[in-house]
């Protein structure tokens, strides 16, 4: 075995200085900087509810695949999410919601969406079948996929830096996997679901494959884990904190300060003449 040079010797022998584990600060409850990040998931929550009915009311041709887009694609990421073991945010809902609705009229624009060009093709005979059937398998399939995958990292990362290497990564085998799944079950829906179910019908086998497949693999890191503790245990936790923090906050905190405050004012009061003979009277 070759000895080891000056530079390694010299880190074999330097001390090594205690691991310690990073945990992750919790800020207090009731601070002002809680009470604001409070705000803004709620912010956040709100703003992923109303987005699809803003964009229903400006555009109510594509109000209702904007609504079950949407829901689909919260649903979706949900799922995985929770399959992996990964946090859910707010941040996260409002991500969802949003690409959600941007897919609304790439699928179902009246004019531009892919279901209603699709259904352009005529299927009179069986060549009007195969030419749809090949049509929405190597056009519309690649174009929904190249689509949807720009839309899941720029919303996700706000930038366009690393979207070539991305797709060049993950396009070709995701194409491969929904032709493999997907393609086969997806022809019925155009063949023969009128076009007004064929978005929410899409939308429903994409979410059955997210629930029914594998999760996606990748590694998570510690903050980003959730919390494996069981829902019906941390329910009556949550529950009891809220309850406590609600009795101490509303009524044990007001009381102790109106009690403080006359304790205060009884003794900065001026006593009367009688008052100070009894109290003469009292030392006697």
């Amino acid at each position: 075995m070759a000895e080891a040079n000056q530079l390694e010797q010299m880190a074999k022998n330097a001390p090594q200085a205690p691991q310690q584990e990073k945990k992750e600060e919790k800020k207090p409850v009731g601070t002002l900087e809680s009470v604001l990040d409070e705000t803004l998931d709620l912010t956040k929550t709100g703003a992923a509810i109303a987005a699809p009915f803003a964009f229903g009311s400006k555009f109510p041709t594509m109000a209702r695949d904007a609504y079950v887009l949407a829901g689909a694609q919260v649903a979706g990421d949900l799922t995985t999410s929770r399959k992996r073991g990964q946090k859910f945010t707010k941040t996260n809902l409002l991500e969802s919601s949003l690409q959600g609705i941007i897919q609304a009229p790439i699928a179902g624009h009246p004019k531009y969406g892919i279901f209603p060009l699709i259904n352009k093709i005529p299927t009179n005979d069986l060549m009007g079948y195969v030419t749809k059937g090949a049509v929405w398998g190597g056009v519309a399939y690649p174009i929904w996929m190249g689509a949807y995958q720009c839309l899941d990292y720029l919303i996700k990362n706000r930038t366009f830096k690393g979207l070539g290497t991305y797709l060049k990564q993950e396009y070709w085998p995701a194409l491969k996997r929904a032709w493999k799944t997907l393609f086969p079950i997806s022809l019925f829906n155009i063949f023969f679901a009128p076009l007004w179910l064929q978005v929410p019908i899409g939308a429903a086998l994409s979410y059955g494959l997210t629930l029914f497949g594998a999760p996606k693999k990748g590694e998570i890191p510690a903050e980003k884990k959730r919390d494996p503790t069981p829902y019906y245990v941390a329910a009556p936790r949550v529950a009891g904190r809220l309850a406590y923090e609600a009795v101490n906050k509303l009524v044990y905190n007001p009381l102790k300060a109106l009690y403080e405050i006359g304790s205060n004012f009884y003794k900065s009061a001026p006593k009367l003449p009688a008052q100070e003979q009894a109290a003469a009277g009292a030392t006697k």
